[in-house]
């Protein structure tokens, strides 16, 4: 199974942890409250193409 992972910074503990089939999706800032709100966008714009993936809009 391949895994994504959202981290900041340096990536953590997380980082070293991850396979070559994993993908890490890294918010390059030392600040928390900008890498949480990156991850929120991240996270809906995941969400929006698998949604788009499983039930793509159709022109009736």
């Amino acid at each position: 199974m391949t895994i994504v992972a959202l981290t900041g910074y340096d990536g953590g503990e997380l980082a070293g942890l991850l396979g070559p089939q994993d993908v890490e999706i890294r918010i390059p800032s030392h600040h928390s409250a900008r890498i949480q709100e990156m991850h929120m966008l991240t996270v809906n714009c995941l969400c929006d193409l698998i949604d788009n993936t499983l039930f793509p809009h159709q022109d009736d």
